[in-house]
């Protein structure tokens, strides 16, 4: 029958963009080969498309969404007693269900140095920014990649 070759699809724009808005908010990613150094997410941005489409019952996934992340790292200094903060963005500039494990990723940091900056402060500076390519920045593409696919897939209810 032809009912039976049918798609159901169900747009899923606002529960992708909200889910991710939380997501991200919730994060924290301890930067590895850092002195306890953490990344947080402080602003999640969502642009495009998501459904879910279901056919016998089977489903899947179809997304072109593209996301801005402002993130911000937070390195204890001076024995705890006061905090370096680091910004930056990691703009993901193509994530779709045509190649949903390679989300598309810019990562711009912000390295504006503080007035008075020591030559200390600018290595801990580029070396927290090496932390976010290396474990930041990967952590963001498997909550992409893994939970965020699983999660969708999830979502049959009207």
């Amino acid at each position: 029958s032809v009912a039976a070759m049918a798609w159901d699809e169900r747009n899923r724009d606002e529960w992708a963009k909200k889910y991710l808005e939380d997501t991200f908010r919730g994060t924290v990613i301890e930067l590895e080969g850092t002195e306890g150094a953490r990344m947080k997410f402080f602003r999640v941005e969502t642009t495009g498309d998501c459904a879910l489409a279901l056919k016998a019952g089977k489903p899947r996934a179809i997304f072109e969404l593209k996301i801005d992340l402002d993130w911000k790292v937070e390195q204890p200094i001076e024995k705890g007693k006061s905090l370096m903060e680091i910004k930056g963005q990691i703009q993901v500039t193509d994530f779709s269900s045509e190649d949903s494990s390679e989300p598309q990723m810019k990562l711009v940091c912000d390295n504006q140095l503080p007035p008075g900056a020591t030559p200390a402060f600018k290595t801990l500076m580029d070396k927290l920014n090496a932390a976010v390519k290396s474990h930041g920045q990967p952590e963001v593409s498997r909550i992409l990649a893994e939970d965020f696919v699983t999660e969708l897939k999830k979502q049959r209810s009207e």
